[in-house]
């Protein structure tokens, strides 16, 4: 009897002593991920473009076309929000700060911005001053990851079986340099509409009794070649 009384208070203080090891050195605040250790911070910056209203030409020129050109580009790549144009105001050159705002809105939809993706502002100028400027505008986003090469406290985490602190950071960088839009890590990108030619194509090839899949033949006869 007294054998299995000392039995029963061995294997309890032996109980006591894993759950107080459990508890002081691995405990709920370990378990994070490697998301919350290397986070990836997003943040807005507005991207500006300036072209000069010049009374003496009636036209934009062609460096100031392939400019709006490049810059439309970025725009539809990774801008957010409207894409506003700001024209000076309150000088003798307000009729032709609108009319270069006009062609610009003309030449921006040349390249595929949707008039409904175009803004229009105005800001007030200090005078008669020559060299006011058109402003576009748009919002864009930047990820930063956190920095990596930490060294310190290494040895202590050997014996508790934790991750190292630079356990993953190399991945949360490379995917923060990588992604096309950094806004995706705030919200995703909705979903494009489904493409309606080729689900008719399928429906009525499999009503026709045809095969629906694609034929690989050409392929692989390229690839045996």
């Amino acid at each position: 009897m007294l054998k299995q009384a000392g039995k029963l208070a061995l294997l309890s203080t032996t109980a006591l002593l894993v759950a107080s090891c459990a508890s002081v050195f691995n405990g709920p605040e370990q378990a994070t991920t490697v998301a919350e250790n290397h986070p990836i911070s997003v943040d807005s910056q507005i991207v500006t473009l300036t072209i000069d209203v010049d009374p003496t030409v009636s036209d934009l020129s062609d460096v100031d076309r392939a400019r709006l050109r490049a810059f439309a580009d970025a725009y539809m790549r990774n801008g957010h929000g409207p894409l506003t144009i700001t024209a000076p105001s309150g000088t003798s050159q307000d009729f032709d700060a609108q009319e270069r705002a006009a062609d610009i809105r003309q030449a921006l939809h040349d390249v595929g911005v949707p008039w409904s993706s175009l803004g229009g502002a105005t800001y007030r100028t200090g005078g008669d001053a020559d060299g006011d400027a058109m402003i576009l505008s748009y919002t864009h986003y930047v990820a930063t990851p956190s920095e990596c090469g930490i060294w310190k406290g290494l040895r202590a985490r050997d014996y508790r079986n934790l991750r190292t602190p630079n356990f993953g950071c190399a991945t949360q960088n490379n995917i923060a340099a990588m992604i096309a839009d950094p806004h995706d890590l705030i919200e995703p990108a909705a979903l494009a509409t489904r493409d309606a030619t080729a689900t008719t194509r399928a429906i009525t090839a499999y009503r026709a009794g045809e095969a629906t899949e694609s034929e690989m033949g050409d392929i692989q006869t390229d690839i045996a070649e």
